[in-house]
């Protein structure tokens, strides 16, 4: 299970790490290089679903990438990317102007429609941890990013953004709003 602890995610040990289910899946990196499912071995395994052309994906990327890049410093992970794109050279550029340097699916392969099927995935961006048979682990991995992400953009803690909830709950829940050309909020005294 992904976690948020200490400002870093820590993956618990409930699950198998490895990608025997990716081993007749074509991975290929950044370089040419043809990645194989050993190479995966012992890595907590994050299938990534985004596309270019997805305003959503093209807002969230970058906050994958800066988590990936400090969580592979710690963590025993990989992402593996699955594209939306339409078109080969549109993956191709998408992956090389804002994806880090991770596995990928190349355009066109059957599994692309087959992992949309079998993850559920309705939406993109959309990310999943599965374990070594595929079976997803967490699906809440796009949300715990941007929980991570918003936590170390504006700096403060857990507790402090908690306090900040807790403190804009009490507010609103005791404000009186009224509607003319645009809300007009006044807090009762």
């Amino acid at each position: 299970m992904l976690l948020l602890r200490t400002g870093r995610f820590n993956f618990s040990r409930c699950y198998a790490a490895g990608a025997e289910f990716l081993k007749n899946v074509p991975l290929t990196k950044r370089d040419g290089e043809i990645v194989k499912v050993d190479d995966l071995k012992n890595k907590a395994i994050i299938l990534y679903f985004s596309s270019g052309w997805c305003g959503h994906c093209r807002l969230f990327t970058p906050k994958l990438k800066k988590w990936y890049d400090e969580a592979a410093k710690h963590e025993n992970i990989e992402l593996v990317w699955v594209s939306r794109d339409r078109e080969a050279k549109h993956q191709i550029d998408y992956y090389n102007k804002a994806l880090p340097n991770v596995p990928y699916i190349p355009f066109g392969d059957r599994h692309i429609l087959e992992f949309l099927t079998k993850y559920d995935v309705k939406t993109i961006p959309a990310a999943r941890l599965v374990n070594n048979n595929g079976e997803v682990i967490d699906q809440e991995v796009r949300n715990k990013v941007q929980v991570h992400y918003c936590f170390n953009s504006f700096r403060i803690s857990s507790s402090q953004m908690l306090f900040f909830l807790i403190k804009e709950q009490n507010i609103f829940h005791n404000a009186n709003f009224s509607i003319r050309m645009r809300v007009k909020w006044t807090p009762e005294s």
